[in-house]
């Protein structure tokens, strides 16, 4: 429904809204990692022509309180929030400290660079290492760097090291990556007599509205907040940012329309990234080589502040388990805070790291056991007959419990169809990897859909989560069609307004399809039944009785006794009857995704570029809603995947200073890098939900780099 509008270049996003009237806002960010801010000097900067304020902390009330965490964690009780502005001290290079406002983007531009700032630099604690030594805190108050510790066991992991035949261990290290989406972050905000009109690009509008409601002292009410077309998220725009409560703390004091737009570089350099990760492994197997236990320790560099406080380190350690039976296992996360951007949610949030890991540790056994890798594997799969598996761990406040599906099958599958390795070329070498994953999906606490009839014959839906490119208005439009008995073109969905729904939570972790659609099937299902029950009454006929279609509604076998669905939506009006249903839908836990992905890969000799010459992908996502959305969503995923394994990386060096700030340095997928993925479906309803989804939005990054790793190794280009 929404392919016409944005193929067309008809799309609405955030800059392109047309405001009467609305300021430009540019921010004035650090240049140190570490340091003291001193005096604030703004005079030449305020002498530019068509400049109309600069704000530091002390000017905004409010501006210097430390934001509220996106996601609270009972075990990390003392998360650390930055303000909308910085006071007293920056901790990471590019966090903002004044925020210039201006007739337009270049005078706005012009008077940031005029902002004196006085820097008392301090010692920068960059990567995990430097965090670990602590010859440096981020945080002064604390007696290290340790931000929060998260440990889960299962079963008897010293007993089974104990008993063990022989021991493995290693290092894993997992860089740090950028979401990078089209549209990097914006904001327009408009003050009025009713309060705050916001439009953003973000994959939370009510998480938004609660945040700028919290900051700015204002009712929920009060403040009407849009997402309106946006261009690409990866999880990264469900932050509410500094600069986002900054400029709408700008326009409510000034009382005019303030917008923002960040450019690229200010979008590698303060968005938040994902990831720098160390795993420290300790493998137990036993004679016959079966992995009997495992101790992992996992350092996470969470950056300067902790917005989404133990979420990407618990998802990862409530993946390392995949879809294989280890049943003694002694799992530890450790937060470590450094001057660098925060890390957050970024496609998978954690669960592709600990596919990773778990896939490097049976790739590791085969090596140490000179056993095929898939053997390995097949030694380990849970069986299909032992579901629902709990592994014993922990996601959140809920046990992870498998729900179903055949892990082994997925695997064979993946395996089998992409055959036998083709011959190298002179000067290349080529390998194959196929790695297996389970991924969590359908998260709660709830997701929600309003439906009514309009007086223009359509029915509208209104549904609480908001898309960046994800095929919301077709899919949940697909779904309440179907529960209405109507064709998908009677049917119109409303997504990312405040106005329009009470509550959201919003798009992100595979849950839009599985959450919000079941809420979006039941408030069509009970809107069908007050159409049907005010058409019997207007038509003196039982609700059972009628027909509805595109049409309109009629008694069967009688088409002359008919209603168009306009005239329906007269009537309820005439007789002050509400045609209007809402419903939110609460899971009652997480359902489980699951796939594999073969990869053959040609390394040059040379020069060790690794080119992807053929992909299968297999995986089950229950229930599909509409099949070409599901296949992009799994291409563009693993797209992601190959860019975040094979090219994209951000770098700091030791002072913290990004190295890695344009596209020059941060290099991502062209199309000549991702191959024509040959993609295989498999359906295990799931009983969490009346859909039977399990959620597709995610998986295909999550097997990429371990699959990747594998046939680069079996090429013989070292050791990954």
């Amino acid at each position: 429904m929404e392919d016409p509008r944005l193929l067309r270049g008809r799309g609405r996003f955030v800059d392109n809204l047309p405001i009467e009237g609305a300021l430009v806002a540019r921010f004035v960010r650090s240049p140190y990692a570490a340091a003291r801010i001193g005096p604030v000097d703004a005079r030449e900067a305020l002498a530019l022509d068509g400049v109309v304020a600069v704000f530091t902390a002390a000017d905004l009330p409010g501006a210097d309180r430390p934001l509220p965490v996106m996601l609270p964690y009972p075990d990390l009780p003392d998360a650390r929030m930055p303000g909308a502005l910085a006071a007293g001290q920056v901790r990471f290079a590019g966090e903002p400290v004044a925020l210039v406002v201006a007739r337009d983007r270049y005078v706005a531009e012009d008077a940031a660079e005029r902002v004196r700032v006085e820097w008392e630099p301090l010692p920068a604690v960059s990567g995990i290492e430097a965090a670990l030594a602590a010859h440096a805190r981020v945080h002064q108050d604390l007696p290290d760097n340790v931000a929060g510790r998260l440990r889960q066991q299962a079963g008897d992991p010293d007993g089974a090291f104990a008993a063990a035949h022989r021991r493995l261990s290693f290092d894993l290290r997992i860089h740090r990556g950028s979401a990078q989406p089209m549209e990097t972050r914006a904001i327009a905000v408009v003050p009025g007599p009713q309060g705050l009109r916001v439009w953003v690009s973000t994959q939370a509008p009510h998480r938004v509205q609660r945040v700028l409601s919290e900051m700015l002292g204002l009712d929920p009410g009060r403040i009407h907040v849009t997402a309106p077309d946006v261009g690409g998220g990866f999880g990264a725009k469900g932050y509410v940012y500094p600069e986002y409560v900054a400029v709408a703390m700008a326009a409510h004091a000034l009382g005019r329309p303030v917008r923002w737009m960040e450019d690229r570089r200010e979008n590698l350099l303060a968005m938040t990234q994902e990831r720098d990760q160390l795993y420290r492994i300790e493998v137990a197997l036993d004679a016959g080589g079966r992995v009997t236990a495992l101790r992992v320790r996992l350092f996470h560099d969470t950056g300067a502040y902790t917005p989404y406080t133990f979420v990407q380190a618990g998802n990862a350690v409530a993946h390392i388990p995949g879809p294989y039976r280890i049943e003694n296992l002694d799992i530890e996360a450790v937060n470590l805070f450094t001057n660098a951007v925060p890390t957050g949610p970024l496609r998978g949030a954690g669960r592709p790291q600990g596919a990773l890991v778990m896939e490097r540790i049976m790739d590791r056994v085969a090596r140490e056991t000179g056993r095929d890798p898939a053997e390995v594997r097949r030694l380990h799969f849970i069986p299909a007959e032992a579901m629902p598996y709990a592994t014993g761990l922990k996601m959140g406040p809920r046990p992870v419990r498998y729900d179903g599906g055949d892990y082994r099958k997925a695997y064979e599958m993946a395996l089998a169809e992409l055959g036998p390795l083709p011959a190298a070329a002179p000067g290349r070498r080529v390998g194959r990897g196929v790695a297996a994953y389970v991924e969590s999906t359908g998260s709660g606490p709830f997701e929600g859909c309003r439906a009514w009839l309009g007086e223009d014959g359509l029915v509208h839906a209104a549904a609480g989560s908001s898309p960046q490119g994800q095929g919301h208005e077709t899919a949940l439009g697909l779904v309440v069609a179907r529960h209405l008995g109507l064709s998908p073109a009677r049917v119109r969905v409303h997504t990312g307004d405040t106005a329009l729904i009470a509550r959201g939570i919003g798009t992100f972790g595979s849950r839009t399809a599985a959450v919000a659609g079941p809420a979006a099937a039941a408030a069509a299902a009970r809107l069908r039944e007050l159409m049907l029950e005010l058409a019997a009454e207007v038509l003196e006929a039982a609700p059972s009785d009628l027909v509805l279609d595109d049409d309109g509604v009629h008694v069967r076998g009688a088409p002359g006794r008919r209603l168009d669905l306009a005239a329906l939506a007269r009537e309820a009006a005439a007789r002050n009857r509400s045609l209007e249903a809402e419903h939110y839908f609460e899971p009652p836990g997480n359902t489980w995704a699951y796939g594999a992905m073969g990869v053959v890969v040609e390394v040059d000799e040379a020069t060790a570029a690794v080119t992807v010459r053929d992909a299968v992908f297999v995986h089950d996502c229950g229930e599909v809603i509409h099949p070409v959305i599901v296949e992009g969503q799994v291409q563009g995923g693993i797209a992601f995947g190959i860019g975040g394994a094979l090219l994209e990386e951000v770098v700091y060096d030791d002072a913290g200073q990004l190295l890695t700030a344009t596209w020059m340095d941060y290099l991502l997928p062209g199309a000549h890098e991702v191959p024509e993925v040959r993609m295989y479906h498999l359906c295990t309803p799931t009983e969490v939900n009346p859909l039977g989804i399990r959620g597709a939005g995610e998986g295909g990054v999550m097997p990429v780099a371990a699959a990747l790793a594998q046939a680069i190794e079996d090429a013989g280009g070292g050791r990954v």
